[in-house]
């Protein structure tokens, strides 16, 4: 039990090639370069140093799955630190946490347990993201691959797309408006609960209703959709955002 839109779930294995299908026929735009989209979603999502200047957030969020809906709150800090908490009917029911040595659940009674790998890759991808913590210009320098795959259209839009492999070598696709700049979809293969059901399925992500919070601009609602089928796997809405609130390191160690 999760929120995609802060901490995405993960298998390790890559995505399969089908998942991204470019176009670079009917482009009436010159082609841009990495540096260029990565630059101006660097702009557009609010500047370095504002987006450098981010160095905790908190969440509030409701997330519905087709069978529930749940209330958390997430809790990030540099340089990679996060935390969620989730409450169903106001009761406290579940935390996943991953600090500088190990990621650990609690379900709701008994004493905390370490995470599986999965789930483990999985919360740390979620705070490398660009939309939280770090913008997309932090990508590399935080040891992650960039590249820039091409132009693919989607819903009319004919995007940018580009490649983020991370350091542990898991892939994802990130698309890329050139009429806003900002990142509004993403896609790649992934169980969407991998300690629930490992079974992998090919996700978009969906942002949307984007709202400037201390210069940065923040995705305040998300829907991941099976491409198979088309079916809605859930939705997060997020409540409030604060941006560099004071968050006691010890959260992130013990429950």
């Amino acid at each position: 039990m999760s929120a995609h839109l802060w901490l995405p779930r993960a298998s390790l294995c890559r995505p399969l090639v089908f998942l991204v299908t470019v176009s670079f026929l009917g482009c009436n735009d010159p082609p841009a370069t990495l540096e260029e989209v990565v630059e101006r979603n660097t702009e557009a999502a609010g500047g370095r140093a504002a987006l450098e200047a981010v160095h905790s957030i908190q969440v509030d969020l409701h997330i519905v799955d087709p069978g529930f809906a749940v209330d958390g709150v997430y809790r990030a800090i540099r340089p990679g630190q996060m935390r969620i908490d989730v409450m169903s009917d106001g009761k406290h029911v579940f935390t996943e946490a991953l600090n500088s040595s190990r990621a650990w659940q609690w379900k709701g009674k008994g004493a905390p347990v370490g995470a599986s790998s999965t789930a483990a890759a999985a919360l740390q991808h979620g705070v490398e993201l660009p939309g939280k913590l770090f913008g997309l210009h932090e990508a590399r320098p935080r040891g992650h691959q960039l590249d820039l795959v091409g132009r693919e259209t989607v819903d009319g839009i004919d995007y940018n797309v580009l490649r983020l492999t991370f350091s542990d070598g898991y892939t994802t696709f990130l698309y890329v408006d050139p009429g806003t700049w900002l990142i509004t979809r993403r896609r790649d293969r992934r169980p969407l609960h991998p300690d629930v059901d490992p079974t992998p399925t090919t996700i978009e992500s969906r942002y949307s209703d984007f709202r400037r919070i201390a210069g940065v601009q923040f995705s305040f609602a998300n829907t991941d959709v099976d491409l198979a089928t088309g079916k809605v796997l859930e939705t997060t809405t997020v409540k409030s955002i604060l941006v560099n609130p004071a968050v006691a390191e010890v959260i992130f160690e013990t429950l």
